[in-house]
């Protein structure tokens, strides 16, 4: 029995042998067989790109999208020359109307490539739907390709609905470069490109086959934690600051506390020509000393180490101070400080000595403290671009007994303006710290949903009573100290502002700073917690961070506050939809005749004029009838406000 066992099993190894060997000898001989018999016959395996699915922010409201543009080409060779000469001027005048060129130039342009006999002429690429109805409509054109030479391609093309809102966060993904969101989930959003036949059929026209080898899948939708109108407002807060003091760039970043969602994320940089634009993730990227706002840091570390309380003193004296080989100075004399009232009036001499007389014999209990808060290495975003921090450790060569004092307001160190948030955010949140979350969800193709969790970086920071001493100390930061001039009575707001000097080991320059504010609001249940930096801000203008920052987050704050149903003045002026539909009496409109329709299932061929006629800047994606509209139906709307449509058959 046992040797009948073994025979039987060898037989049936070598039958699996057997088979492997034929299908490996398929792929190898039939398979250039197949690839042969395909050359000869002029087939072809096409690949078929899958559609990129879009990009939202955390409400719906669309951040990208892939739209459908036109290309225009010519074959010069088949207009007949009659035609050609008794409407070139024509066509000409309507292409110099259309482009704001000298008819001239058409003329003189079309008549060297008729003569070429150019049958692949680039007229314009990249043209809307609306401007391509009207081309094709042109003398010679409205001919056809046959006859008028008219070749139209269209072409998928991404496009940022927001721009330079937020542009390098939602970043790009062109293949060999990626950034962003796009680039963190591309495979997401890019799907499974299809293949399928061709044959070559003559006249340079190949037919495909009518089923696939591979049939395509779509990508999945990519929802954003971003509030897309706190964007905007966070977005024109810090531009209206940059412009007014001349700064060199400039972010903002608002956190969820409760989640850590990046709700806001701004970064400006003023180009050549003196305007600003989203060219560079500061609030990731730009690690740098932060100064003030750091303070902080240092003093919950004190106060969770038991190295002072709250209520004890320290001596500043007059506002100048030698420690060691280097003097510290305040921009006043304040004698002697509580240790509420060093970070209230934000003593660099208060928070050195503190800090010495607490660590300097340890200073590795300092930075063990930095470490637990995760502020001395990557924290892992989504996102690509994260710096790592750069600290100085106490068992490095070039530590010196100064380094510890220096480190505690905010100098010979480097750090991301994300980092100090996500730190404050901790704080803000009872000491449980978060990573900063840049996803909602993923919503696949097939209709299944990734939702994202709050991952927890520190699950508690400080015992629950020092987590409120420095939230009260913060709160009369803004109350009392350096950030009053924000101070309101209508909610109250913690944090701290920051003035740090940059770039000063240069000589023979003015000395320039870099200021900023971090903190959280309504200071007693917080809800958001948000960071401003701003570089270099014009001397002549001004500089600390109580004047140039702290009111661009006062901005935001308000404009959480300010979204309650209560009238708005200056209402955008409102076009009337029912009066502008009666053409196309399929569509749907609310009585009011303010607000956009309900296109779902209507045809693209119908809706997008209906849209333009309104005033409505339309681009979509696809062909058939509408399957998604990025302005959901009921919402007002503005003349010239953009609207994105996908259309399937």
């Amino acid at each position: 029995m046992l040797i009948r066992a073994y025979m039987v099993a060898v037989g049936i190894l070598v039958i699996a042998l057997g088979v492997l060997y034929s299908m490996a000898n398929i792929q190898i001989s039939e398979g250039s067989a197949l690839d042969e018999f395909a050359e000869k016959n002029n087939f072809r395996l096409k690949s078929e790109p899958s559609k990129r699915g879009n990009l939202y922010a955390s409400g719906g409201d669309l951040l990208a999208t892939t739209i459908t543009v036109h290309n225009i080409y010519i074959d010069l060779a088949v207009i007949d020359d009659k035609l050609f000469e008794s409407q070139l001027g024509a066509l000409s005048d309507s292409l110099s109307a259309m482009f704001d060129k000298p008819a001239s130039y058409f003329q003189e342009k079309l008549k060297t490539e008729k003569k070429k006999g150019n049958r692949y002429m680039t007229l314009i690429r990249g043209l809307d739907y609306k401007d391509y109805t009207r081309i094709k409509s042109f003398p010679i054109f409205n001919k056809g390709q046959n006859k008028g030479g008219f070749i139209h391609q269209t072409e998928s093309r991404r496009e940022l609905v927001l721009d330079d809102v937020g542009r390098r966060t939602i970043g790009y993904d062109t293949g060999d470069r990626k950034s962003g969101l796009e680039g963190a989930y591309s495979k997401d959003l890019s799907g499974v490109e299809g293949k399928r036949w061709e044959q070559f059929m003559g006249g340079g026209q190949w037919r495909p086959a009518k089923t696939w080898e591979q049939e395509p899948v779509n990508g999945s939708d990519v929802y954003t934690t971003i509030d897309a109108g706190m964007q905007i407002a966070a977005y024109s807060a810090l531009q209206d600051q940059l412009i007014q003091y001349e700064a060199e760039y400039g972010c903002v970043a608002v956190m969820e506390v409760s989640t850590g969602k990046i709700r806001a994320i701004v970064n400006l940089k003023r180009g050549e020509d003196g305007t600003y634009t989203d060219v560079y993730n500061y609030v990731i990227a730009d690690r740098a000393e932060p100064g003030s706002t750091f303070k902080t840091v240092s003093l919950l570390s004190g106060l969770e180490n038991e190295k002072f309380k709250a209520d004890d003193t320290v001596e500043t004296g007059n506002g100048r101070y030698r420690l060691y080989n280097r003097v510290i100075s305040d921009t006043h004399g304040n004698g002697k400080l509580t240790v509420e009232q060093v970070l209230i009036k934000s003593s660099n001499i208060g928070t050195a000595k503190l800090i010495n007389a607490g660590f300097g014999s340890n200073p590795q209990q300092y930075f063990d403290q930095l470490s637990k808060w995760n502020l001395t290495k990557k924290m892992g975003i989504d996102i690509e671009g994260e710096t790592a921090p750069i600290f100085h450790k106490p068992t490095d060569s070039d530590w010196s007994n100064i380094t510890l004092p220096v480190m505690s307001y905010g100098y010979g160190f480097q750090i991301t303006p994300l980092q100090i948030l996500t730190f404050y955010n901790g704080i803000a949140n009872k000491g449980r710290m978060l990573k900063p979350l840049f996803i909602d969800k993923i919503e696949k193709y097939n209709g299944s949903v990734v939702n994202f969790q709050p991952q927890v970086l520190v699950d508690k920071m400080a015992s629950d009573e020092n987590i409120a001493t420095i939230t009260e100390m913060l709160r009369k930061a803004v109350a009392e100290g350096t950030a009053k001039n924000i101070f309101t009575e209508h909610y109250e707001i913690a944090g701290k502002t920051g003035t740090a000097r940059v770039e000063y080991w240069l000589k023979d320059q003015p000395i320039r700073y870099r200021a900023s504010f971090a903190g959280f609001f309504p200071a007693d249940d917080p809800k958001y917690t948000c960071i401003v930096v701003v570089h270099k801000p014009s001397n002549n203008k001004g500089i600390y961070g109580g004047t140039v920052t702290a009111p661009v987050f006062k901005k935001i704050a308000d404009w959480v506050y300010s979204r309650t149903p209560i009238k708005v003045p200056n209402t955008p002026e409102l076009v009337n939809v029912k009066k502008e539909i009666q053409s196309a009496p399929s569509i749907r409109y609310n009585a009011d005749g303010s607000r956009i329709p309900n296109l779902i299932g209507k045809s693209g061929e119908n809706v997008i004029p209906v849209l333009e006629n309104m005033g409505l800047d339309v681009r979509y994606d696809g062909l058939g009838k509408v399957t998604g509209q990025s302005i959901p139906a009921g919402t007002p709307f503005r003349k010239g406000q953009t609207i994105y449509l996908t259309l399937e058959s």
